[in-house]
Order: C-alpha cells, then sequence, then structure tokens
C-alpha cells in the first residue's frame, strides 16, 4: 500500500506540474497574440464612418475625387490605421492645408484626409472648420485625450488665450520651425518647447490639442497664444481673447 500511494502522489503531482504549464503558456500565447491584435482593433470603419477607438471621428458622405464612398472611405481607414500602428518618431505635427477646391489634413509629410466643398456642404459647414473638426478629434485620440487621462495632468493653468494667424506665416519660431497657422500648435512663456497641451474653452466646452513651438504671448496679462487653428476649434477667433484652461500632459 505504501508503495501504491507514492505513486499515485507522484502521479498526481506530475499531472499538477503539466496542469500549471500548459496554463502558463497558455496565458502568454494569449497575451502575445492579443498584443498582436491591438493596433488592428484601434481604427475601424463602419461604410463611411470612421471610428477610432470606438468614437466616431468623421463620416465622408461624398465619393470626393474617389469613385465611391466606400473607396475613399477605405483609403482614410488604411492611413489612420497606419498611423496608430506605426507612429511617427520625434516631432509630431498635425495640420491642415487649405486649397481652392478642397482642405488637405496631414501628420507630418503623410497625408490624412481631403475635405471637399461637397463634405462642408452636407455638414452645412466650412470645408476648413469642419477639416480641423476631424483633424482634432484624431489627434485627440492620438494622444488618448478622452478618458482617463487625468493621471497625466502634470499642471493646470487658467488665464486669456490670444491667437496669431496668417500675418505671422512663414516666420521662424523659437524651435527654429516654420510657423504655419493651420498648424495644432502654441506659443508659451515657460513651458517646455514640445510640451502637449489640452486646451479648454469653459464657455463652450470645446477642446484642443496643442503642441508647444514658440514662445510668447508678449501681453503679460495673457497665458497663452494659439495658431488660428486652435483658436477656431475652440471658438474664440472672432472674440479674438477668452479665458481658457491649460492641461499640460506628461
Amino acid at each position: 500500500m505504501p508503495n501504491r500511494m507514492s505513486y499515485l502522489e507522484k502521479l498526481a503531482k506530475g499531472m499538477t506540474i503539466t496542469l500549471i504549464l500548459s496554463l502558463v503558456v497558455f496565458i502568454f500565447s494569449y497575451s502575445a497574440f492579443a498584443n498582436r491584435t491591438i493596433p488592428g482593433q484601434i481604427v475601424t470603419r463602419n461604410s463611411g464612418t470612421i471610428y477610432i477607438n470606438g468614437r466616431r471621428v468623421m463620416r465622408v458622405r461624398h465619393s470626393g475625387e474617389y469613385s465611391s464612398i466606400d473607396e475613399r472611405a477605405e483609403k482614410i481607414y488604411k492611413r489612420l490605421s497606419d498611423l496608430f500602428s506605426h507612429p511617427p518618431s520625434g516631432t509630431i505635427n498635425f495640420y491642415v492645408a487649405p486649397e481652392s477646391k478642397q482642405v488637405k489634413a496631414y501628420c507630418n509629410t503623410k497625408l490624412l484626409f481631403s475635405v471637399y466643398t461637397s463634405d462642408a456642404s452636407l455638414n452645412n459647414s466650412e470645408m476648413i472648420d469642419l477639416a480641423l473638426l476631424w483633424l482634432n478629434q484624431i489627434q485627440m485620440e492620438f494622444y488618448r485625450l478622452y478618458d482617463g487621462y487625468e493621471g497625466r495632468v502634470v499642471n493646470k493653468i487658467i488665464g486669456l488665450a490670444s491667437w496669431y494667424g496668417p500675418r505671422f506665416s512663414g516666420k521662424t519660431t523659437a524651435c527654429e520651425e516654420t510657423f504655419n497657422p493651420y498648424a495644432f500648435t502654441a506659443a508659451h512663456r515657460t513651458l517646455p518647447i514640445g510640451s502637449i497641451l489640452l486646451v479648454s474653452n469653459p464657455d463652450n466646452g470645446k477642446k484642443v490639442v496643442v503642441r508647444v513651438n514658440d514662445r510668447g504671448p508678449r501681453s503679460i496679462n495673457r497665458e497663452i497664444d494659439l495658431s488660428l487653428a486652435a483658436a477656431k476649434t475652440l471658438g474664440i477667433h472672432q472674440v479674438g481673447v477668452d479665458e481658457v484652461t491649460i492641461e499640460v500632459i506628461e
């Protein structure tokens, strides 16, 4: 009997070890598979509607220069999937480029999408306003600034924001970039160059992401100078100066 019990104990022990090893291999394999599939799950589309992280960022309702709405949406979907799966290194610059019949939206030198006059008409908007709206929603997702970002806020500032635009176009900024009024950028006197800021307008609830690439404002009673693109997105470009909340993102 003692020998038999010893054999059963050994068998049970061996089976337990095998089970544990199998479980470890399964967990590791599942984790690796999940990690591989996450990038492909970030950007999705349903017909002409593009989603990022489950939120709608744009809806294409006209074919534009493509043969169909589906073809155009598929092109945008692939470009955004590539952006989120293979984000650029170094400086990241989101901006739009207005043309006579369309407004193109870029991340660095990569075209993301275009807005046509037909899009603006269908959305009861202007081409540039619609392009800025869609692009800002994309960069909000890019920097993950919709849900649970509060723990990444390292500083919060309330102050007056002004803006500067086409009159300064082409001039050199403090970080030796060429100023583009249609890029999501800002000037601040002390925050480090390259800082990512989430700027909010408490009057209408609108938010915009900007990157600090210049020094200013000159007026000491103003906290930040926004680009025209950022000011239009916040809805303060017509009043010129307004109070905003600035969150510095880590």
